[in-house]
């Protein structure tokens, strides 16, 4: 009964996997399409007003669909009759605490670098236009997208924890040298080069926290750490502000590499030996 019950929770957990990887999948090919759009829309509208308030008005439609979809989705979790533990016992654990601190620095550095913050300092160091950053931002969801698609084929000849840890690595180093470049287009190359590997952890990392934790205790782990993800990015843009302020566009990118390069040197010390 044992050596049947392994592999059918292998085969759930990659299962899993592969319906994250659709989801993320979907999501930024429709970015994208929505950033071509916003880059269409000044030769089919001229008024920026007219612009800005027809996407306010997608965007609160959109919501309102998503809210009156999601509120149809039941009965599609897993039975949460094993989860007895409560989220504060759950804290206890020293890897939920590990993680929880790590995804929080993670998720601070990435705050320092939003879409819309890149948009603004694209604005602010070259005077690109909207049109001109909606095909930026349209090729790097594309971009983004096909990386989703790379990334379990890379995590299943190294495993997703070197997936997770060496890609982001890397996106992190060409983040940092985006704002040291002396021109437009070198910057944009070396933006998109980030979006090539930036998002591959998305997918290992989810399937990293299927090998430490079991599936009883997964949706209180996501439910924690992603606490700690969303408090700790709230301060980014009002920091990018100020620094933006002091004309210094640099040093964002220098923070959030820099972090981030912590946070996966640290990760990846701490699991190398537990996972794969």
């Amino acid at each position: 009964m044992r050596g049947s019950g392994r592999p059918s929770r292998r085969r759930r957990r990659k299962t899993a996997a592969s319906g994250e990887t659709v989801y993320n999948l979907l999501g930024y090919s429709f970015s994208s399409l929505g950033a071509l759009s916003l880059s269409l829309l000044p030769h089919l509208i001229t008024n920026n007003v007219t612009i800005a308030k027809l996407i306010y008005t997608l965007y609160i439609i959109t919501s309102i669909l998503l809210a009156a979809i999601y509120k149809k989705i039941v009965n599609i979790e897993v039975s949460s009759n094993k989860v007895n533990a409560s989220l504060v016992n759950v804290f206890l654990n020293s890897d939920v605490r590990n993680l929880s601190i790590l995804f929080a620095v993670d998720a601070f550095g990435g705050s320092l670098i939003t879409q819309s913050l890149l948009a603004l300092w694209f604005y602010l160091r070259y005077h690109v236009s909207e049109a001109y950053l909606g095909i930026i931002f349209s090729v790097s969801s594309i971009i983004t997208a096909i990386s989703l698609i790379i990334a379990p084929l890379i995590a299943e000849r190294i495993g997703n924890l070197r997936t997770m840890v060496f890609t982001h690595m890397v996106s992190n180093v060409f983040l940092i040298l985006i704002p040291l470049m002396n021109s437009l287009q070198w910057s944009v190359a070396f933006l998109l080069l980030r979006q090539s590997f930036s998002q591959m952890d998305v997918p290992t990392r989810q399937a990293f926290i299927s090998q430490i934790f079991s599936d009883e205790e997964r949706v209180k782990v996501y439910a924690i750490t992603n606490i700690f993800r969303n408090i700790s990015s709230l301060p980014g843009p009002t920091l990018v502000g100020l620094v933006f302020s002091l004309k210094l566009l640099y040093l964002p990118f220098l923070i959030s590499g820099t972090l981030k390069l912590g946070y996966d040197n640290t990760i990846y010390q701490i699991y190398k030996n537990r996972a794969r």
